[in-house]
């Protein structure tokens, strides 16, 4: 099997990456960057594990020394040629820390390959003081180093470190491959799960593994009870409000938005664009009973929380304010 055949989509980027394993003149530093979940850091490992392969073929050997080494060390400096520099725990920055213990590496000349692989996975969440020690390194990059750096949010990187690495942007995959690598795995809903994720098979499992249909089907019962209740004992009569946590919050308010981005599209005649599928009855009947200016305040209401939430915000209170700012909403209507 070609090295990265069971990686979805980015054919232009892998062909590109193919020419990079050619001798000749290689770029010290990349740049992967696009929408999460769609295989940056997936195939930046697999080209990393391809380049410092002693034996390659069409793909990295799995049997040389360097391969052996290099499928532990994703966790560790276990590989002398190979250092993944991520996250300590979800949402968390790296630190300057990490940098600097990637940067005593370069005391070391490569011992098994002829080149040293960094991979720097959310390089958009660095701290200041890390990405200025990352600066240091590629305006001086130590010799026969290769840099890939992998990130969601290109406007969060220094100016200066996007003018010294060549830029691959990742766009989405189609929502075909997307939904035919979900019917493999054998999730349920795999249109929906495709379609909520925009086509990212990691959001798209994500999402599936958080039970994401069941916060839509709240959101859904929001949308339509809201005009018939009173606001707070709306939120009395829902226990699943209460017992929120962060996740919870954060993909029921996401839910408010895929909803209410699809009910405008419906009113606009763009039913086939709808991300809700399967419940386009419920989307109709919401489209004819939601004014659209009151929708796209509700979906700025909706996004508003989402960000509250995010920054750590208390997920109840936020949620009841959303349902207290939405049904002033319907009663400007009345």
């Amino acid at each position: 099997m070609p090295m990265w055949d069971d990686i979805l989509g980015h054919e232009q980027n892998k062909e590109f990456l193919a020419r990079l394993l050619q001798p000749g003149n290689r770029p010290h530093a990349l740049l992967f960057y696009g929408p999460e979940g769609i295989g940056k850091k997936q195939l930046a490992l697999r080209f990393a594990k391809t380049f410092l392969c002693q034996k390659p073929d069409e793909h990295p050997c799995g049997r040389c020394e360097s391969c052996r080494l290099i499928n532990l060390a994703e966790h560790s400096f276990a590989h002398p040629d190979f250092i993944l520099v991520e996250q300590e725990a979800p949402g968390k920055d790296l630190k300057i820390e990490q940098i600097k213990e990637m940067s005593r590496q370069a005391a070391f000349a490569p011992a098994l390959s002829g080149h040293k692989v960094c991979v720097i996975d959310a390089a958009d969440r660095m701290t200041v003081e890390a990405a200025n020690s990352l600066l240091k390194l590629l305006e001086e990059p130590p010799p026969n180093w290769m840099f890939i750096l992998v990130a969601s949010r290109l406007e969060r990187l220094l100016p200066t470190i996007l003018s010294r690495v060549i830029q691959l942007r990742f766009d989405q995959i189609p929502l075909a491959l997307t939904q035919e690598a979900l019917n493999r795995l054998g999730l349920e809903r795999p249109e929906l799960l495709a379609r909520l994720a925009g086509g990212s098979l990691g959001a798209a499992v994500n999402l599936a593994a958080a039970d994401a249909v069941s916060y839509r089907e709240q959101a859904l019962e929001f949308l339509e009870a809201l005009p018939l209740a009173q606001p707070m004992r709306y939120v009395a009569s829902q226990p699943w409000l209460e017992s929120y946590d962060k996740q919870g919050g954060l993909l029921f308010t996401e839910m408010l938005l895929f909803l209410a981005r699809d009910v405008l599209l419906w009113q606009n005649g763009l039913e086939e664009q709808i991300y809700n599928c399967d419940c386009t009855d419920r989307l109709r009947r919401l489209a004819a009973s939601w004014p659209a200016s009151h929708l796209k305040q509700a979906a700025d209401i909706a996004q508003q929380a989402y960000q509250a939430i995010e920054s750590n915000a208390g997920a109840k209170l936020v949620l009841e304010t959303v349902v207290l700012k939405t049904d002033i909403l319907r009663k400007e209507e009345r």
